[in-house]
């Protein structure tokens, strides 16, 4: 059972950068505000809210302050602003396939592998471009002559300001957010993620 490409888990707060993407293509920029965050709830389930880790949050946040606090009702609010169908676009398009069409898809439903994710943040660091995973590059034979060859494929999933827009943000989750414990483990070039 090889798990990196059959085992399906949810993605965590590591899907919120597509919700983020979403935005930054429909013209939203990383101070962008979203309002009335405390009032987040999925549409037709009262019962639903999404919270924060840890407690409540602030009622209003850029989207750079929410990504690099990993707020989930930020993550909520944006997506109920820009459409579930714009997520799953942007996460589609960049491999990631087959999610529920739901209110909490920000805070990670739906189920992915880990090669799929990983190849899917690759758009953030390739200009917009997604890549598709490959095990073998190409082939020699005795001779050295080429026997195989499998070219990187590319295609355009986000435009070029909005991936980097995009990895400006993961990088200061990085620097000062969430993810900022790696610098304190010796981390010491330059890095993005979530």
């Amino acid at each position: 059972f090889n798990r990196a490409v059959n085992s399906r888990r949810q993605p965590g707060s590591a899907f919120k950068p597509f919700v983020y993407a979403g935005a930054l293509e429909r013209g939203l920029s990383p101070v962008s505000v979203l309002h009335d965050l405390h009032e987040v709830a999925g549409p037709g389930w009262e019962e639903w809210a999404p919270r924060n880790a840890g407690g409540e949050g602030p009622d209003q946040q850029t989207l750079r302050e929410a990504l690099i606090e990993s707020n989930n009702q930020a993550a909520v609010a944006l997506q109920r602003r820009i459409g579930t169908g714009a997520v799953l676009e942007v996460a589609s398009k960049a491999g990631l396939k087959g999610l529920p069409d739901v209110p909490s898809l920000a805070l990670r439903s739906g189920l992915v592998t880990p090669l799929d994710l990983t190849a899917a943040f690759c758009v953030f660091a390739n200009g917009g471009l997604a890549v598709r995973p490959r095990a073998i590059a190409m082939a020699v034979d005795g001779q050295g002559d080429v026997a195989f060859r499998n070219p990187v494929r590319r295609k355009r999933v986000l435009s070029e300001e909005a991936s980097f827009q995009m990895l400006s943000m993961l990088r200061d989750v990085v620097d000062r957010g969430t993810a900022s414990p790696a610098r304190s483990l010796g981390l010491d070039v330059p890095a993005a993620g979530k």
